[in-house]
């Protein structure tokens, strides 16, 4: 006859099948460990992929701002004497601003000279103004336009730009 296996009956089968509370925890602090792991993993990864995205779009961005100037890097900065006069409406108001010049590196004639024209040009525009003409960004931007064809005009290109430091309107 067959040997025959006899079988637990009852509570005794299942408590014998029951995995033990010490291979839970085990398991758990594998699978725990497991986790931790991958997750610094991609963490690492990120952060090394961001630093090398933020990195190239600073280079990008000087890269553009370098190639987008208005003026060479070795051109020369003269700063001008504040301008103070009246404008021509309301007649009791007065204007003082304070600009400098961006010269070309190529400027040859007397700057001192160049800058005392260009001063006297500023002045003369400057009390042929309205307040209502100055008033806001796009009346700013408009001064700020006429000025440097101005000076451009009267330096025959040897000023690239004029920037406008201050201007106070009393």
């Amino acid at each position: 006859m067959p040997n025959l296996v006899s079988l637990p009956s009852g509570r005794a089968a299942y408590a014998q099948d029951r995995p033990s509370t010490a291979s839970f925890v085990l398991g758990f602090l594998v699978l725990t460990a497991l986790s931790v792991g991958c997750g610094a993993m991609l963490a690492s990864h990120l952060v090394s992929e961001t630093r090398n995205q933020v990195l190239q779009l600073e280079r990008d961005h000087r890269q553009g701002a370098a190639s987008n100037l208005n003026y060479v890097l070795n051109a020369r900065l003269k700063t001008l004497k504040p301008l103070v006069t009246n404008l021509s409406a309301p007649k009791n108001a007065w204007v003082r601003l304070q600009a400098s010049l961006v010269l070309s590196e190529d400027a040859k004639e007397d700057i001192d000279i160049l800058v005392s024209h260009i001063e006297e040009d500023m002045l003369a525009y400057m009390r042929t103004l309205t307040i209502a003409q100055i008033e806001g960004p796009l009346g700013l931007q408009h001064l700020r336009e006429d000025l440097n064809e101005r000076a451009r005009m009267r330096s025959k290109g040897q000023v690239r730009e004029v920037v406008l430091e201050s201007l106070v309107v009393q």
